[in-house]
């Protein structure tokens, strides 16, 4: 993937996550109504130090190739809001749509827009024709964005980190631009 950043939107700006993004990644990492459905449901446990280390070796492997996740910020406060990403999945053994975003900023439809424009995004400047995103059954809200955005879903796939079967939802090029063929 080659990504020409920024990813902005009306509303959003999409870049490189940075060190200046850390405090309010982790403050997200610890709430346990943004961690309900991520993994086995938990908080990260980890220090402020060895999350500090995480995070910066996280920033090591951001490349222009594959940019991982993204820095979601809101352009009239530049305001971290969360993260969104499209990268490979060990899970999925596919490319994926991902995003986390912190409590205060949900209900107000960020997470459709970001992934809307980081889908179009990656789809005019990649060969790639199909993405794919997993969530938990029981994340209305997560499920609606996909739903919202076009993906379709596609099946399950157990989770041994939540103990359960995980929703898969798809979208491909064709879908996500039906009219001109991507």
């Amino acid at each position: 993937m080659n990504f020409k950043l920024p990813v902005t939107t009306s509303r959003l700006c999409l870049k490189r996550e940075s060190l200046s993004d850390f405090e309010r990644f982790f403050e997200m990492s610890k709430d346990p109504q943004v961690m309900k459905y991520i993994g086995d449901g938990s908080i990260y446990h980890w220090t402020l130090k060895v999350a500090l280390s995480k995070f910066r070796a996280g920033l090591m492997c951001s490349t222009e190739i594959e940019p991982g996740n993204l820095a979601v910020y809101t352009k009239h406060s530049e305001c971290y809001i969360g993260c969104c990403g499209i990268r490979y999945s060990r899970f999925l053994d596919h490319i994926e749509l991902g995003y986390r975003y912190c409590s205060d900023a949900w209900g107000n439809g960020y997470a459709t827009e970001a992934a809307t424009a980081l889908l179009a995004a990656t789809y005019q400047m990649t060969p790639i024709d199909r993405i794919l995103a997993c969530t938990h059954p029981d994340n209305i809200a997560s499920i609606r964005v996909l739903e919202k955005i076009g993906f379709i879903y596609s099946g399950t796939k157990y989770s041994r980190a939540s103990g359960r079967d995980i929703l898969i939802y798809e979208i491909c090029r064709q879908t996500f631009y039906p009219d001109t063929g991507g």
